[in-house]
């Protein structure tokens, strides 16, 4: 009870600070803007529209909005949101699963440039991805034995693509044998949907990129930018 009272004095007096229109603006933007409340409220991984998005950081999804990726070939480790928000951006997604509720979830709203595989045994999982023998642009790493997947992505990556590493932070191994694969680690920390913490989203680029940007127009601004409504230029 006494640490719960200290707690709110604190947040009182930073709220005085703060003053009550400048947190509300803060309150709008992260729950409203972002649809981190809508998020919190379906436990599902969406936009303020109820969009689907990959349970990444904001800051993360905000820059990957901004990549071209419709002629290219996509694997995801890990399935969810995610899947469904690549299948709208990608030439084509193919995502493995190992929680049968997960699989089942994704599967009946799969789109026509997709594939969903459920493999429970982790050996299998691991290796999946070097089955149909062919290279792909963007590979995700957000599921299980993620050092193992690491070691399988980094062989089958083509050449100018893009591994992405969620919870790196949590997985500093993996992060670091990226890096020694000749990667470029980039890290965006922040809040992502659902979750009252932040983490880190991780993109591992190929040193020759090839992978462009949707318009000249980069930096996007973020949402809820101040460019959205003064432009300095």
């Amino acid at each position: 009870m006494a640490a719960k009272l200290r707690q709110f004095i604190k947040l009182f007096s930073y709220i005085k600070k703060i003053g009550i229109e400048r947190l509300l603006k803060t309150i709008d933007i992260v729950e409203f803007e972002y649809g981190h409340f809508l998020s919190c409220e379906q436990q599902m991984c969406v936009d303020k529209s109820g969009n689907p998005i990959p349970w990444y950081t904001y800051p993360a999804i905000e820059y990957l909005n901004q990549l071209d990726f419709t002629d290219k070939k996509i694997y995801e480790y890990g399935s969810g949101n995610s899947s469904l928000f690549w299948a709208k951006r990608a030439k084509y997604v193919t995502s493995v699963e190992n929680n049968q509720d997960w699989y089942s979830l994704i599967k009946n709203k799969q789109e026509k440039n997709q594939e969903i595989f459920l493999i429970e045994k982790s050996e299998d999982y691991v290796t999946s991805i070097s089955k149909k023998n062919q290279k792909y642009d963007l590979i995700i790493i957000d599921g299980e034995d993620r050092l193992a997947c690491a070691q399988m992505a980094v062989q089958c990556l083509e050449k100018g693509g893009l591994i992405i590493l969620d919870n790196s932070d949590w997985y500093p191994d993996t992060s670091k044998f990226l890096r020694e694969s000749g990667l470029i680690q980039v890290d965006f920390t922040g809040m992502g949907p659902i979750n009252y913490y932040t983490w880190t989203t991780s993109l591992f680029m190929d040193r020759g990129i090839l992978i462009k940007a949707r318009s000249e127009l980069q930096p996007e601004p973020g949402i809820a930018s101040f460019l959205h409504k003064v432009n300095p230029e």
